[in-house]
Order: C-alpha cells, then sequence, then structure tokens
C-alpha cells in the first residue's frame, strides 16, 4: 500500500533495488533512511532570502537545492513511517536466508496505526473549545471576533481538520497546514498538507520566524509525469514545475499569485522539538516483534510440512488372509492361517513398514535395523517464545506512553482513578504536545487576523489570536458518579446552578444557558399549574379576588392607612 502516489519517492523508502525483497536485514543496527540529515530544520539568513527573492535565477537556484535536498534525505524517512502506518513495514522486504523450499513468512504488526489511532482519539476526539481571553477588549468586538472564529471552524468542519493533522503529526512528528482563500469568494479556509510533500525554511533568529515554505505535487496522465512545486512567501505564491525528476531542473512557470495573509500561509505543527513520530523511537522493537512474529508462522508451516524419516525397509507387497463364502479365515493342512500377497496401493497413505537386514560381507555378521518412522522437526520453545513476545510487546507499550487497551485495568468495572493512573504517563508527554499544537493553532489565528483586518471585519488583527484552546480527553465516563456527584455539590448550597448545568452539559446534551432557559419554563408552569389547583372548590368570587391579591401582592403592604396622607 502506497503513501504517496509518487513511485520515484515511495521506492526510495524501501530498501534498494526496488521492489526490496529480500534485501532489508533486520535488527543488524543499520537504518538508511533515518540518517542525520533525514530530519534537519532547515534555516537560512534572512538578508540572503531577501536578495534571493529579487533575482529570478537565484530564487530558482535555491528553491532548487531545498526541493532536491529534502527529497533525497528526508523524503526516503517519512515516507518510511508512513509506510509502517498503512501496515507495509520492512518486514515485507526482510532478507531473511531462506532456502526456497523453506516456509518464508512476512507478518506485518499494527502497532503504528494502533499507537497513532489511539493517541489521536484520546487527544483530539472530543473538538477543541476556542474562548476569547482578553477582557481587556471591548465586549461587541470580543463577540465579533468569538462569532468569526466559530464561524470559521463551523464552515471548515475544524473538528476533522485537527484529526487529520494530529494522525501526521504522530507518524511522522510535523504536519502542515495551509491557509487559503476559496476561489471567487473572501472565505478563508485552511487544508492538511502532505508532510512528504512541504517543508518550511526559517530564519536564523532564536524565533525563528517563517522565510517561504514549499510544497509540491506528483502528476502522472498520458504517459506523463509532472511535479508542481508552488513557493509561498509572506506576500506571493511562486509555480515552478519539473518532468520526470524533483530533483532535476525546476522550471519557472512564469507567473505568480498574490494573498493577503501578510506571512508564509503555512504552518509547521511538531509533536515535539526534535519532530520525532510518536512510535519513531521504537522501530526496532516493531521489527523484532513482527521478525518474531514471522519466525513463529514459519515453524508452525515447517511442522506441517516436515519431513518424514524412515528406517528399515519398505514393503511392496502386503499379506491378507484369505476367507471362505462366509467370510471365515480359512487355515492350511498344518493348521496355519492362509494368506495371500498383494500390492500395496499407494492411495492408502499407509507405509508398511520391516526391519531391514543387512549381511557384512568382511566379517560374515548380519545386522538388523529396526523398523521406525518418525518426523524431522525442531523442538519449539513456545513458552520462551511468548515471553518474548511479551516482554517486546510491553516495552513497545511502556515507551510510548500508550496504553494497552487489553489489560486488565482496562476492564468495564474499573474505577477512574485507577484509568488515571495507567494514564499519567500518556498524560503528562500529551501536555507537552498540547503547548507545541497551541502554538500552531495560534499562528493560524494570526494569519486569519491578518486577513479579517483587510477585509475590515476586525480592526486590530492581532486580537485574534487571543484565545484560550481547552483540550479535552476523551475518556470513558461514568455518567451515574458524575450525576451523584454534583447533586452533593448542590446540596452543598457553595456551587451555582449554571456550575452544576456546565458540568452536567456533556451528559444531557444541551448547553447550559439553553438548560436554564427549559428549568425557568418548568417552574413557571409548575407555579401555574399549583395555583389553578388552589381554585379547586372556590367560588367566582373568591377566585377573582384572588387573582387581584396575585396581580399585586404588595398592595396591602405599601397603602396607607385610613386617614393618613400619602
Amino acid at each position: 500500500m502506497a503513501a504517496t502516489n509518487d513511485r520515484d519517492a515511495h521506492t526510495s523508502s524501501l530498501p534498494s533495488p526496488y521492489p526490496g525483497y529480500n534485501t532489508r536485514y533486520l535488527l543488524n543496527g543499520e537504518r538508511p533512511h533515518f540518517g542525520f540529515d533525514s530530519n534537519q530544520i532547515y534555516r537560512m539568513p534572512a538578508d540572503e532570502w531577501q536578495t534571493a527573492l529579487f533575482d529570478l535565477d537565484k530564487l530558482t537556484e535555491l528553491v532548487q537545492n531545498y526541493v532536491r535536498d529534502f527529497y533525497t534525505n528526508q523524503v526516503p524517512r517519512i515516507i518510511t513511517l508512513q509506510r509502517y502506518y498503512n501496515g507495509d513495514n520492512d518486514i515485507h522486504y526482510w532478507n531473511s536466508n531462506k532456502t526456497r523450499k523453506t516456509a518464508d513468512n512476512r507478518v506485518a504488526s499494527g502497532f503504528a496505526k494502533y499507537i497513532t489511532s489511539l493517541r489521536v482519539g484520546y487527544q483530539f476526539g472530543n473538538p477543541l473549545d476556542f474562548q476569547f481571553s482578553d477582557s481587556d477588549v471591548d465586549e461587541s468586538e470580543q463577540e465579533n471576533i468569538q462569532n468569526l472564529v466559530d464561524q470559521f471552524n463551523e464552515a471548515n468542519d475544524e473538528s476533522s481538520h485537527e484529526k487529520d493533522m494530529a494522525i501526521n503529526l504522530m507518524n511522522t512528528g510535523r504536519a502542515y497546514e495551509l491557509m487559503y482563500v476559496h476561489e471567487n469568494t473572501t472565505d478563508p479556509a485552511f487544508a492538511v498538507l502532505d508532510p512528504a510533500n512541504t517543508f518550511v525554511v526559517y530564519d536564523t533568529t532564536i524565533n525563528q520566524h517563517s522565510l517561504f515554505a514549499v510544497n509540491f505535487n506528483f502528476v502522472s496522465y498520458n504517459n506523463t509525469k509532472k511535479y508542481y512545486i508552488d513557493v509561498y512567501t509572506d506576500m506571493e505564491i511562486f509555480h515552478f514545475k519539473a518532468d520526470n525528476d524533483l530533483a532535476s531542473h525546476l522550471e519557472y512557470m512564469g507567473d505568480f499569485d498574490t494573498h493577503n495573509f501578510r506571512q508564509v500561509p503555512i504552518t509547521e505543527f511538531r509533536l515535539n522539538n526534535d519532530r520525532v513520530g510518536a512510535w519513531e523511537s521504537k522501530l526496532d522493537a516493531i521489527d523484532a516483534y513482527d521478525k518474531s512474529m514471522s519466525e513463529m508462522a514459519n515453524s508452525q508451516e515447517n511442522f506441517s510440512n516436515a519431513n518424514l524419516l524412515i528406517t528399515g525397509d519398505i514393503k511392496t507387497k502386503v499379506s491378507v488372509p484369505v476367507l471362505d463364502e462366509n467370510g471365515e479365515q480359512m487355515y492350511d493342512d498344518s493348521g496355519q492361517p492362509r494368506v495371500k500377497y498383494k500390492d500395496v496401493d499407494p492411495n492408502d497413505r499407509i507405509i508398511y513398514l520391516k526391519p531391514a537386514i543387512r549381511e557384512n560381507e568382511e566379517t560374515g555378521s548380519t545386522t538388523v535395523i529396526p523398523s521406525d518412522a518418525k518426523y524431522l522437526t525442531k523442538e519449539l520453545n513456545a513458552d520462551g517464545w511468548l515471553t518474548y513476545m511479551k516482554r517486546l510487546e510491553h516495552d513497545i507499550h511502556k515507551d510510548t506512553n500508550t496504553p494497552d487497551m487489553t489489560d486488565e485495568a482496562f476492564s468495564g468495572n474499573t474505577s477512574g482513578e485507577a484509568l488515571s493512573y495507567k494514564l499519567w504517563g500518556t498524560d503528562q508527554e500529551i501536555a507537552m504536545q498540547k503547548a507545541l499544537y497551541t502554538k500552531g493553532i495560534k499562528r493560524r489565528l494570526t494569519l486569519l487576523g491578518n486577513y479579517w483586518s483587510l477585509t475590515a471585519k476586525v480592526e486590530n488583527p492581532d486580537l485574534v489570536s487571543r484565545f484560550h484552546i481547552s483540550f479535552t480527553n476523551n475518556l470513558p465516563k461514568n455518567d451515574a458518579k458524575i450525576i451523584d456527584e454534583m447533586v452533593k455539590l448542590k446540596q452543598t448550597g457553595v456551587v451555582s446552578d449554571e456550575t452544576i448545568q456546565d458540568n452536567i452539559a456533556s451528559i444531557t446534551g444541551v448547553d447550559s444557558e439553553i438548560e436554564s432557559e427549559r428549568v425557568s419554563e418548568e417552574s413557571e408552569k409548575m407555579q401555574s399549574q399549583a395555583l389553578n389547583i388552589s381554585k379547586i372548590g372556590m367560588s367566582d368570587e373568591e377566585i377573582s379576588d384572588e387573582d387581584k391579591h396575585n396581580a399585586s401582592p404588595n398592595e396591602d403592604s405599601t397603602a396607607p392607612e385610613s386617614g393618613q396622607a400619602r
């Protein structure tokens, strides 16, 4: 299963020569696609970039050099990681040195996808919450900015977008997001870019400001292969193309577009400062697990196809009893059972053996070789193998801070506190990852603020990034326990109804404000019903007096007594 539509890029991630079958030596300490240059951050002086930006030849040469280095040194690592996520592990290309008649199975595990899926679901399974957090801003402007961001998120399916970004993050340690404007509209949008096709070049300052970003796409049609390369600066988008080989000469397509985001519109999100994937450090353990599983499959198949060792002589004829017309055994004159001989039928799947007698002409002795038949198999230490597999599995989960959901600690009757301890390591790592992801979202909001200021939707673009981003881990919940705790809190009288409604909104599925309105309406309705019940059996005159009293409940207390001045 290819992780890209570019066969050359896919091939570069495989052991050479393509397709690489029987060319990958597992667990020998070599991982050629993860060398020193495979994950370098590109940086250059800002003044040299400005010089190249205004010289087309220098710009083309600069972009060509970066694209060549990225395609040669970084793409193989990224696609290798994407292959593992897709189940195309290096075990499929293992040089096992097996003979042609020996079982040679290649069983790939699904650890990469399991870890990525679990981490993405746990961290991004619940939608992120965007709340404007600057109370010094005018209330009407707060509401305007909040509405703009909410509308943008809803129009662009922000929740699904975050999950797609997170998959790239967990797999490759980096993810890229492009801000753009829908054609023939003024509506901004974002898109997920493939890490194998995208990179950003930063300046040499401590803050690492983006100088430009590159995204390229491979297109194959009518037996023609072409690469289209887009270079994004803080104001323009330059377009290049290359034929067949991306590392060869780039050709400027003679046009460029402008954008209104005032910064490079591609944002790089990082899982960690090293841009290492969630399970990348355990690739050796995954390979060891795959190799051990494959060898077990080989042992099982070899056992089924084991060679049969026979000692003694094989009979070609066998004796069968001679029966009379009544099916009874017949005997000869000496009282011995009568027999006859027939050829052995090979379709009987039975081998008839007899001891082999060998005469030694030199010594005149006779050797009798007992007859026997047995399969040649290697004794399998199943217990040792199982211990080894469990150890590998345990280490993979432990070192990636990913819980094993088959663990008894995750059974249905386990308390939430026990689960929290199991997820403690995961939560510590995610806390760091959330900070980096929030940094990427802040830059997204900054780009939106720049664009909206040009379209007169906001006055101060800097305000748009002043949001508090809340992550809610996607944990199984005990709704009954939550409700019980809220009831106890309400009885203490120290917590407001609004706070309680906020906490149970995830259970009822109703927003706290709407819930408050419903409670008020039901309270008024119950009071009205109680009043109607109290009127049962009263005369019309009494009901009229009662209605007057209810209409002016404070009238008696405020009316002056007879003879008093008003």
